[in-house]
């Protein structure tokens, strides 16, 4: 199975999404850091309504994260839904020829 080209497609664009991911949750993490720690009167610069940009980076990480989770949760069922279908019908014949050769 590992080897038939649906289920190396779907691991593949998983782990794509999953390492973009990563670099634009952890990145604009970095972000965040940088101007928290290198500029912190930049950071305690009240913006809107008593709130700083320091309090608006550190609340963007929380959109951030929702956007991504929804992304995915919207990519797991356009996507690969549709590849794990595939999968599953390439495995299915497999471990029914093997049930009946075993009995």
């Amino acid at each position: 199975m590992q080897r038939s080209e649906p289920f190396r497609e779907l691991v593949a664009r998983r782990g794509r999404f999953v390492r973009v991911a990563a670099v634009a949750i952890l990145g604009w993490f970095a972000v965040f850091l940088a101007v928290v720690g290198a500029a912190p009167a930049l950071a305690g610069t009240v913006v809107l309504a008593g709130m700083t940009v320091g309090f608006l980076l550190g609340l963007s990480q929380f959109v951030l994260a929702w956007f991504l989770t929804w992304r995915y949760l919207r990519l797991a069922t356009t996507v690969f839904s549709g590849l794990e279908e595939r999968v599953v019908r390439l495995a299915t014949p497999a471990t029914a020829a093997q049930d009946g050769a075993g009995r």
